[in-house]
């Protein structure tokens, strides 16, 4: 595969997300951060996100959502009312999440009243408050996920094993990052709603000249390439992403050889899931200190300042905001509070971006 053809490869699965579930195979969706992409791909069926498209009308998801559900779950809705989703089987929505938490109890209920056809709707129920109750309720959880997806236990040796190369891939792709951005976000929105087991270690990215002045991204989930666009306009380039679905959004490897270990265990297979996947979240509702996380990514991107994005509806990050400008500040990384702004960024976010741009330039001439 040429790097022409990677970009078309890209291109084509964000065009024809769905393209995988239509020959009827049992495909699974999700939504939200923390689905289990261990017990996704043990399933043996397709999977992936639900898409979104930023730019089109929801007029029938605009009767039952109100205003301070996020335009992608409308988006989402309106495209399962439309049919588009018929093809699958289930559709796992993330508790970790507010917006994709309340929008299952939506979907469940429109089904019930028949307003709405589809897939069978499931939750996700993990638990994140950092105590051991919690714990044992996310084992649970993985339990029945497992059970109503038809993974057998025995199948997740080998799923970890594929998920730690999907990590590294992953790894490898953030670090040879140097400009670009635009491409990158695209490459990472086709990695969440399709299977990238299926295709990206066969990717060859064009090379790119280093951008003048790099920059992080973090805060709600960008509609698209958008914002990434608007930096490449003023002459900079975001090389990273710190949101929930991110191209980042599977952490660290799970270790191998202690999974492995913990399958002698009646359950213990389970229980080393259930405790790396509530370690590695970084979901709103997630506990962790979020002001030393964001100056690592900072520094770990060789950032020369960081742009915070947060969505007017994302009423749970926005309570982070404080403390991630705050530790921004004391690390002496320049950062840009961009909140409660509109997810389409039709407001005055690319001008903002250009001038935080032009004084992170002048900062590091």
């Amino acid at each position: 595969m040429n790097e022409k053809t990677s970009v078309a490869e890209i291109d084509f699965r964000l065009r024809e997300p769905l393209e995988a579930y239509r020959d009827g195979s049992g495909g699974i969706g999700f939504v939200g951060p923390d689905i289990p992409i261990e017990v996704l791909i043990a399933s043996g069926r397709p999977f992936g996100h639900l898409p979104w498209r930023a730019d089109r009308p929801t007029p029938w998801a605009d009767r039952w959502l109100e205003s301070s559900f996020p335009y992608w779950s409308r988006s989402i809705l309106e495209q399962w009312h439309e049919g588009v989703f018929d093809a699958l089987e289930t559709v796992v929505f993330s508790r970790s999440d507010d917006a994709s938490h309340r929008l299952y109890y939506y979907v469940r209920e429109l089904q019930q009243h028949g307003k709405l056809r589809g897939p069978k709707p499931l939750v996700f129920d993990i638990a994140l408050i950092p105590r051991e109750s919690s714990l044992a309720h996310t084992e649970t959880a993985l339990i029945e996920l497992m059970r109503a997806l038809g993974v057998d236990v025995d199948a997740l040796p080998d799923a970890i094993e594929r998920a730690n190369a999907l990590r590294r891939s992953f790894a490898r792709l953030e670090s040879s990052r140097v400009a670009n951005g635009p491409l990158y976000e695209r490459l990472g929105r086709a990695a969440l709603w399709t299977n990238p087991c299926d295709w990206v270690d066969a990717l060859r990215l064009p090379e790119s000249t280093a951008a003048a002045t790099r920059l992080l991204l973090a805060g709600s989930t960008p509609p698209d390439e958008r914002l990434h666009e608007a930096a490449e306009a003023a002459g900079a380039s975001i090389v990273s992403e710190a949101n929930a679905l991110a191209l980042g959004r599977l952490g660290p490897e799970l270790d191998a050889a202690s999974a492995r270990a913990a399958n002698d265990e009646r359950g213990g297979l389970v229980r080393a899931l259930a405790r790396h996947l509530r370690a590695a979240s970084i979901a709103p509702r997630a506990f962790f200190d979020r002001g030393a996380w964001i100056v690592g990514r900072a520094r770990a991107a060789r950032a020369a300042g960081v742009v915070v994005w947060l969505a007017r509806e994302d009423e749970a990050l926005a309570w982070t905001a404080p403390a991630l400008e705050r530790a921004l500040a004391a690390a002496g990384v320049p950062v840009l509070m961009l909140t409660a702004r509109r997810w389409q960024a039709d407001d005055d976010t690319p001008v903002r971006i250009a001038e935080f741009v032009r004084r992170c330039s002048s900062a590091t001439a």
